[in-house]
């Protein structure tokens, strides 16, 4: 087995552990509550969850980079990197809402090679190696739309707190007036839709890297395209993306 297909392997078995641990905490409701610097919730999971992820993936392979959402990066030596969002949607966790999930990205050379999304509480995992397609609950291909008119188009985004902190309330008015119907669902949630043709695009003014860089092979192997905006991007199927950046104003 070659080291690519080992950490391969290894990202779905740390997704399945992780998201595990994160759904048993969900479930009974037992985690206390903090704020980070930015006045963000963050829970004892989001910290435990990530380091069980760190203790997996660094354990089996020491000399890979590792970037998480609660910790500080590790700098390894080889060309391999872990990216890690233990619960994106943390707002939606502590509220017992259950569109949150565990992100799992790796990295190449600086290019995101796969990725998994598990969605616990949902019951939905979906997983992509580049060049090797897209999964869908374990077994199903899955795809994005097709459809291409921005007025039959629907498209999911976040709080309007994120446009104000990037300075990007333009883009929120641009989105507005594109005549598309706009949902709040957002986080890992709305790319899950996205990806699986539920939804049309989605547009965030503000990604981390751990928000998005699981996501990236997801939406390539499912047929969809990113371009980055503001301090985030917009995700949509091929046919609509070049229409919806240039209502937006930026380039596709």
């Amino acid at each position: 087995m070659d080291d690519k297909t080992k950490r391969i392997q290894a990202l779905h078995t740390t997704s399945m552990g992780v998201s595990a641990f994160v759904l048993s905490h969900f479930l009974e409701q037992n985690f206390t509550i903090s704020s980070k610097i930015d006045g963000s919730e963050v829970t004892d999971v989001d910290i435990e969850a990530e380091m069980m992820a760190r203790k997996l993936l660094l354990g089996a392979f020491p000399e890979d980079s590792f970037l998480g959402e609660e910790g500080d990066e590790v700098t390894g030596t080889s060309k391999y990197r872990w990216v890690v969002d233990p619960i994106d949607g943390t707002a939606s966790f502590v509220r017992g809402v259950p569109l949150f999930g565990t992100l799992i990205g790796l990295e190449y050379d600086g290019e995101a090679i796969a990725g998994v999304a598990s969605l616990p509480a949902l019951e939905e995992t979906i997983s992509a190696v580049i060049g090797e397609g897209v999964t869908y609950q374990d077994k199903t291909v899955a795809s994005v739309s097709t459809t291409s008119l921005l007025r039959e188009a629907m498209i999911c985004t976040t709080s309007y707190d994120y446009f104000k902190q990037t300075r990007s309330e333009t883009l929120y008015a641009e989105l507005l007036g594109c005549g598309s119907s706009l949902r709040g669902w957002s986080d890992c949630y709305g790319y899950l839709l996205l990806c699986t043709g539920r939804i049309d695009a989605v547009v965030e003014p503000l990604l981390c890297p751990w928000d998005i860089i699981p996501w990236l092979p997801i939406i390539k192997e499912s047929g969809g395209k990113f371009t980055p905006i503001a301090k985030g991007g917009i995700a949509s199927n091929h046919n609509l993306h070049d229409t919806l950046c240039h209502a937006l104003s930026c380039t596709a």
